[in-house]
This record gives C-alpha cells, sequence and structure tokens, in this order.
C-alpha cells in the first residue's frame, strides 16, 4: 500500500451533465534498485479516482516521477475536458486552470474591484 504525501479534490462534471468528485493522489517518491538490464529507477504513486486508477510513474529518478505524476494528474483532467467535461474547485465551483502549476481556479475578473486612490501626504 503506497504512503500518500498529497492529496486534494476537485468536482468535475461531465458532458452529460452528471458531477462527481475525483481524488488525486500522489505517493511518495521511492527508488527502485537495478534488477537484471534493468537500470535503477525512480517510481511515484498516482492516483485520480474514479477517472485513473493508481499506478505508477516511472522516472530516472525520484524527482523526476514526482514530475511525471503531476503531469499524468493534468493531462487525465485535460482529456476529460477535452472530451466536453469541466473541472472545478470544490469549495466555489470556479473552473481549474489546468495550466496552473498549483492547479488553482482561473482568475474570476467578476471579484476584482478598483482600488480606491490614496494620495501620500507629505509631512
Amino acid at each position: 500500500m503506497p504512503k500518500w504525501i498529497a492529496e486534494t479534490a476537485f468536482d468535475c462534471i461531465d458532458s452529460k451533465g452528471k458531477r462527481r468528485r475525483v481524488v488525486a493522489r500522489i505517493g511518495e517518491p521511492e527508488m527502485m534498485p537495478r534488477e537484471g538490464k534493468l537500470s535503477a529507477y525512480g517510481r511515484c504513486r498516482v492516483s485520480l479516482e474514479p477517472l485513473a486508477t493508481a499506478r505508477a510513474a516511472g522516472g530516472v529518478d525520484k524527482f523526476q516521477a514526482l514530475c511525471l505524476a503531476l503531469d499524468f494528474i493534468r493531462k487525465i483532467l485535460k482529456g476529460f475536458v477535452a472530451q466536453g467535461g469541466r473541472v472545478l474547485h470544490p469549495d466555489d465551483g470556479s473552473a481549474i486552470d489546468l495550466d496552473d502549476p498549483s492547479f488553482c481556479p482561473h482568475l474570476d475578473i467578476r471579484h476584482l474591484r478598483p482600488r480606491a486612490k490614496t494620495r501620500r501626504r507629505r509631512g
């Protein structure tokens, strides 16, 4: 059983309008020893239930495996969107920016307010 080191959730709405909670999990990266002709490599467990069951992302080292696990989550969510789905923040329902490195919601300009102009006092 993998030790999950990070977890977050998204609300996903498929092309037919069905809403479901999708949970992304990243496991602790580990180095796999050399075995026969296979060189040592990094491995990181990744899960995006219920869209993708747990699997391993492999790389030349633990860092690359971790990067590939995050990339796997991004690609699955982008594929979901390409098929007509939507990926939303579970707290406020705003659309997730899948190109943002931290999976933050798109900036909603309706919530931006003009700043009050203040005049600096000279003293």
